[in-house]
């Protein structure tokens, strides 16, 4: 009785970490859009994106720790610079 037990709670706790991983892609992706708007509107001053910059940097974090962490090896993080053109 146990283990039927244990077998039908499996597949609901994994959904909550497929939610985690969709809501933490959500959050980078409006704070990568925020972060290329700023850099739209300050064309001549990047430097008054650092904010929205760091933010989409430790959203992308979450979302590649929380991505590696469901599919190890799958996920790989490497620094990104964004010119201005």
């Amino acid at each position: 009785m146990r283990v039927l037990l244990v077998l039908f709670l499996l597949p609901t706790l994994g959904g909550c970490g497929i939610a985690a991983r969709v809501d933490s892609r959500n959050e980078y992706q409006a704070s990568a859009a925020a972060y290329k708007s700023c850099l739209s509107a300050n064309p001549a001053a990047p430097q008054n994106c650092e904010g929205p910059r760091l933010a989409m940097e430790a959203d992308e974090r979450k979302y590649n720790n929380l991505s590696a962490g469901i599919n190890p090896g799958s996920q790989t993080s490497s620094n990104v610079t964004i010119l201005n053109r």
